[in-house]
């Protein structure tokens, strides 16, 4: 995911589909960090597909939006996403970068 402002949308839905904020308040709501499935769960499984999530995740994770550590567990190792951030060190860091890309024009 190539961090994107659409300005027809409001606040975080700027930089965010419905399904992906509504995984990153998830994670933020959150005391932990959380697996794909339970953010999947949380979001809707018949909404969205798990791999919808674990993509989204993952680029998030790429532009530094959630850390994700590894867990051991049955099937191997799976991946646990947080917001050290969080909500609103979020939205400080997606105004950072796009100010910064702004005042390049």
């Amino acid at each position: 995911m190539n961090l994107k402002m659409d300005l027809t949308k409001e606040d975080l839905l700027m930089f965010f589909k419905d399904y992906q904020l509504d995984a990153m308040n998830t994670i933020w709501e959150s005391d932990r960090g959380l697996s794909t499935r339970e953010v999947w769960k949380s979001v809707g499984e018949n909404r969205i597909s798990r791999a919808s999530i674990i993509n989204f995740l993952e680029e998030a994770t790429e532009n530094r939006l959630l850390e994700k550590s590894l867990e051991t567990g049955k099937g191997g190792h799976h991946g646990i996403y947080s917001s050290p951030k969080g909500e609103q060190g979020t939205r400080k860091y997606l105004k950072k970068v796009f100010r910064e890309k702004l005042d390049k024009l």
